[in-house]
């Protein structure tokens, strides 16, 4: 029985089952970022070089912000969001098929948004998720 009673039944007894499950998670969300259905709805928001209009607030705004207070990186504005979530928050976690039919979309299954309406979005699908 391995630590807080878990079971180790995956990769030959190093991982548990929710590791595995946040491996797949991650190697998906890698190859996500490589699909290119997500950039070409990306480019249906672009206006100008460098700015990209909400599908939500409908405002012009520019593709990065600058880096936080004490960091260097700039952060993105123009995130590309599943107009569904990939989850179900009421629902939850189904099966790996419906997750990966979930995560990769048409475009029309995409909406560029700003960093406001993005992180308001996330926080009222967290919100659901909790209940």
């Amino acid at each position: 029985m391995a630590r807080y009673g878990a079971l180790k039944v995956r990769n030959n007894g190093r991982w548990t089952e929710a590791r595995f499950k946040s491996f797949i998670i991650s190697a998906l969300r890698g190859a996500h970022g490589k699909w290119g259905v997500k950039h070409d709805a990306k480019k249906t928001a672009w206006v100008e070089r460098g700015k990209y209009q909400c599908a939500n607030c409908n405002k012009i705004g520019p593709a990065t912000l600058p880096p936080l207070e004490g960091r260097t990186r700039k952060r993105n504005n123009a995130a590309v969001d599943h107009i569904d979530p990939v989850v179900n928050p009421e629902v939850g976690f189904v099966d790996w098929n419906t997750y990966i039919s979930r995560m990769f979309l048409e475009a029309s299954g995409y909406q560029v948004l700003c960093y406001k309406c993005h992180a308001a979005k996330t926080k009222a699908e967290r919100k659901r998720r909790k209940k």
